[in-house]
């Protein structure tokens, strides 16, 4: 049985704050993470740790090769790292793999939008 897009973006979320939480941090899972929140951008996660702030955008993947994606979603990531005077991290798990954490100056722009080269 194939499962749904949003569960498991929403099983990845889970698994890195569980995670983070298990190293220390204090973490926050967004409450409209992927919910098409069109005021305000809400990140994936927020975690703190000795008062610095870590902003996740998580994407998890089955198979291998770039992520796309989408530039508002950059934006937002961008704009609240701002304002929260925190760091831009785009979380990556291959299915199977572990986790791998990329700054936004990965990501190179591609029409409208951004691709991240998974090393």
């Amino acid at each position: 049985m194939l499962k749904h897009p949003k569960k498991k973006g929403s099983n990845a979320e889970n698994e890195l704050a569980n995670m983070l939480w298990d190293k220390g941090y204090a973490v926050v899972r967004g409450p409209a993470s992927g919910g098409g929140v069109t005021k305000r951008f809400q990140p994936d996660l927020v975690a703190i740790k000795n008062g610095k702030i870590y902003v996740y955008e998580v994407k998890s993947r089955k198979n291998s090769g770039p992520i796309y994606i989408d530039s508002d979603q950059v934006l937002g990531l961008t704009e609240f790292a701002k304002r929260s005077k925190g760091v831009s991290i785009i979380a990556v798990r291959m299915k199977g793999g572990k986790w791998k954490f990329y700054t936004l100056d990965k990501l190179k722009p591609v029409g409208s939008n951004f691709r991240l080269d998974i090393d």
